[in-house]
């Protein structure tokens, strides 16, 4: 990504310049661009109102310091980081020399996880997820190899995943100590693993720590299967991949193979049962010549 590209997001998220926002280096994976910062004592604020490319911001204070000050002052223990909506209306002081990581992710990118919706403003406490990400996100960061193509797609995903997982794990503490229906954790749990092609119905009771019997009944009360919600989930995601510019430039096969099904025809059929279009037809309907292999 070019200076100018990188000063043109600081500007329309944080009204500041590179230099006023302290950039030190930046690297994109396709659609996302990590910066790294030390910022200056002036606090970083975000609009009222979303940009005309509305990116999401997950900022992390580096070092294993705790996000200083903003939207997250309440939260006990104090929070590592943040993801914040293109229109937070949020302010983030900083103490002078402070180190900031920042993923920016577009919003387009993540409605595929959050139905469309602009995610919101969520503080992101200590946890192995957390600190697992922004170790991650550091790392590739501070790696001088631009890699292949298909190593800065799988990069890109791993990103929005982990943002993704991260919304998810803190909005179920922010719920504290309410309970939740089986059928609402087996949901959460799909979300989270249906891009992995070998991930099965009986894994799904492994992790939520039932038995498989018990599971099917549960699901026969709402008269489904585990089986469909899993299908219907990944068919979701593959036709919210297949009306995305941003994959575009993805083969039929490599969208089936990053939605978790095992084959294009078994992704096919699983849109037909969904009354979702063709690849071909959703490709179309979005303006996109149809890519196939």
């Amino acid at each position: 990504m070019t200076h100018s590209r990188v000063a043109s997001l600081l500007s329309s998220h944080l009204g500041l310049s590179a230099h006023d926002a302290g950039l030190v280096s930046t690297r994109r994976f396709r659609s996302i661009v990590v910066t790294h910062h030390q910022t200056p004592p002036a606090p970083w604020r975000w609009p009222s109102s979303p940009p005309p490319s509305p990116h999401a911001a997950v900022v992390f204070a580096t070092d294993g310091a705790s996000l200083p000050t903003g939207p997250t002052t309440t939260i006990r223990p104090a929070p590592i980081g943040c993801v914040l909506p293109s229109d937070a209306a949020e302010t983030v002081s900083w103490t002078s020399g402070a180190e900031a990581l920042v993923l920016w992710v577009p919003e387009l990118l993540l409605s595929e996880f959050t139905d469309g919706t602009r995610p919101p403003t969520t503080p992101l406490v200590s946890s192995p997820l957390t600190v697992g990400f922004r170790t991650f996100a550091h790392s590739v960061l501070r790696h001088n190899d631009e890699g292949s193509s298909m190593s800065r797609y799988a990069i890109e995903r791993l990103l929005a995943e982990m943002t993704f997982g991260s919304l998810v794990e803190q909005q179920s503490v922010e719920a504290e100590r309410r309970p939740s229906s089986l059928i609402e954790r087996a949901r959460t749990v799909i979300l989270m693993r249906r891009e992995d092609a070998g991930f099965s119905t009986s894994q799904l009771a492994a992790e939520l720590h039932v038995s498989p019997r018990q599971l099917q009944r549960a699901f026969a009360a709402i008269g489904e299967t585990p089986g469909d919600l899993l299908r219907r989930m990944r068919a979701e995601l593959a036709e919210s991949m297949l009306r995305n510019p941003l994959y575009a430039s993805l083969t039929v096969d490599e969208v089936s193979q990053f939605s978790g099904f095992t084959s294009s025809l078994q992704m096919r059929r699983a849109l037909h049962a969904a009354g979702v279009p063709t690849p071909t037809e959703l490709r179309r309907a979005m303006g996109t010549p149809k890519t196939v292999t």
